[in-house]
């Protein structure tokens, strides 16, 4: 499966747009990405491991308002991931 970054995600992934990645589950989709790229783990999950919040997922183009680690994944989806922008 594919997960596609943009923004502070995309710096996190060392500027890798598109990582490809073995995983059955969300869980196991971050449990890989934070792997490969040590510091996705301080910018995509909170202390407790959990999304934070202002992540928005996308599977195969369709959000997810509430994914959870126990999402199941095939090798042909798409996750993309969204970072919500704040300022004034």
């Amino acid at each position: 499966m594919n997960i596609e970054f943009t923004g502070i995600l995309l710096r996190a992934a060392n500027n890798n747009r598109t990582v490809a990645v073995e995983a059955t589950t969300l869980a196991d989709a971050l449990g890989e990405l934070t792997t490969k790229f040590p510091a996705m783990d301080r910018v995509l999950l909170d202390n407790t491991g959990n999304l934070r919040k202002a992540h928005r997922v996308f599977l195969n183009g369709e959000l997810i308002p509430h994914p959870n680690h126990a999402m199941p994944l095939g090798d042909d989806d798409r996750i993309e991931f969204f970072t919500a922008v704040a300022g004034g």
